[in-house]
């Protein structure tokens, strides 16, 4: 007799692992193309410091992912910043605050005071939209996506292009010509606000959760198809060189949209539609091992610094969150860089040692004869990092997270907030996959 299980998740993300953590109730079985789960939430060792190859943070005390990592019992760390920084034209600037870093820059007197009307503006009109929970028919959003960040904002002196170009790419891997405002204007009104580190890097909660999942996990397990089944979805997968299906009542699709519209067979053309038009953004992101501290390089109290006008977009100092004692001991350093989107997919195309090359020479632009100082470096290019919210998206938003038959979806491209939002859409289908399976047919008690 064919098994039949009650949830199938595909994708062992945040979002899947979220929604199989739920559905712990039931039959649930969850399958994983690679190795180790995690997906985005990657976090790697490299020398004496753990640094985040994905999410870097949790935003927030009491979002969705910090309390999944006190409910988890998984530790997190307050990312104790007290500088505002910024690289502009190859020089690091910092202040104690936005205002006074803006005044330090040197750009025209003109051009300070337009960036303070802007972000004045910005906060009056959308400040509500970072507090208040998620609603695409709000008529706010479809102003955050209808055009281009440029074409929001009118015209732009070079000064302050370079400015919002900044803030644009670390928001969505776009310049301000190519990206909409939703995510620039989203990360700037969070840019301050508190935010922790998982302290064994951000992999530890995925790790957490896939625990608690526990023998339900399928790691290497390639989904090859997923298709309507005579009692439910079919899902065809190869696991050790081996094809076999699995059934189930249920099947949650936990991976990016184009990954989905990959897999997925004898879908509706409504929901095809939409997934197909979700776009991502690519990114890189790279470490560097030092043999010096990172604070001869960064000044006190800074451990993200956006970029302006270079090949990267954002360095980053991940010891920063380790003990004092454990740096002064150590004797080393660490720095984090990461790319927008058309940057990584340039070096994706050539192999790592050239990439770090290339990464190295951006590093040395901002910190001269930083290359004598590294010790190790790695690698990693994300194809689907971000999806893109472009023209439309909040009117599509609905129909992406809309259950098909006995196909149910979560993940980024379902709910705004990187790994908030992750999280957030994993809660909301295990609270639908669960209504749907107490009031229908042949439940498998687990």
């Amino acid at each position: 007799m064919t098994d039949i299980h009650d949830v199938i998740v595909v994708g062992a993300g945040v979002a899947g692992l979220r929604a199989a953590h739920r559905l712990c109730d039931f039959d649930v079985v969850v399958l994983e193309s690679e190795s180790d789960v995690g997906g985005r939430t990657l976090s790697r060792q490299l020398g004496d410091y753990v640094y985040n190859v994905g999410a870097q943070v949790i935003l927030g005390d009491t979002g969705p992912a910090a309390s999944l990592a006190d409910e988890l019992g998984v530790s997190r760390t307050l990312i104790r910043k007290s500088r505002v920084p910024l690289f502009f034209n190859n020089r690091l600037y910092h202040a104690a605050t936005q205002p006074g870093l803006l005044m330090s820059l040197p750009i025209g007197l003109r051009d300070k005071i337009e960036f303070a009307r802007q972000a004045l503006s910005i906060r009056y009109r959308f400040g509500s939209l970072a507090a208040s929970e998620f609603d695409a028919r709000d008529p706010r959003l479809t102003e955050l996506t209808r055009e281009s960040l440029s074409d929001f904002l009118g015209g732009l002196s070079p000064g302050l292009y370079a400015l919002w170009q900044a803030i644009s790419t670390i928001a969505d891997g776009e310049p301000p010509e190519l990206a909409t405002p939703f995510h620039p204007i989203m990360v700037m009104l969070h840019f301050l606000a508190a935010e922790y580190a998982v302290t064994d890097g951000s992999h530890a909660l995925t790790k957490a959760l896939a625990r608690e999942v526990g023998s339900r996990l399928r790691a290497n397990s390639q989904v090859k198809a997923i298709r309507p089944g005579a009692h439910g979805v079919v899902v065809e997968v190869t696991e050790q060189g081996v094809e076999r299906s699995y059934n189930a009542r249920k099947c949650v699709i936990a991976v990016p949209a184009p990954v989905a519209c990959n897999l997925l067979m004898d879908v509706p053309w409504w929901k095809m539609n939409a997934l197909e038009q979700v776009g991502y953004t690519a990114q890189t992101s790279a470490a560097f091992l030092l043999d010096i501290p990172s604070e001869q390089l960064l000044a006190p109290g800074v451990w993200r610094v956006p970029v302006s006008g270079r090949r990267i977009c954002a360095v980053t100092d991940p010891s920063f969150f380790y003990a004092e004692s454990y740096r002064a001991q150590a004797g080393t350093g660490m720095l984090r860089v990461y790319t927008g989107d058309v940057v990584s997919r340039q070096l994706a195309d050539v192999d790592n040692q050239q990439a770090l090359r290339e990464l190295t020479h951006e590093l040395d632009i901002l910190f001269p004869g930083i290359d004598a100082h590294v010790l190790d470096a790695d690698v990693h290019h994300w194809r689907d990092a971000n999806p893109r919210w472009d023209a439309g998206y909040p009117g599509r938003y609905e129909i992406l997270g809309k259950p098909c038959g006995d196909l149910h979806f979560c993940g980024d491209y379902t709910s705004p907030g990187y790994m908030n939002g992750s999280i957030s859409s994993g809660e909301r289908v295990a609270v639908e996959v669960a209504g749907a399976l107490e009031t229908g047919p042949g439940r498998v008690r687990s």
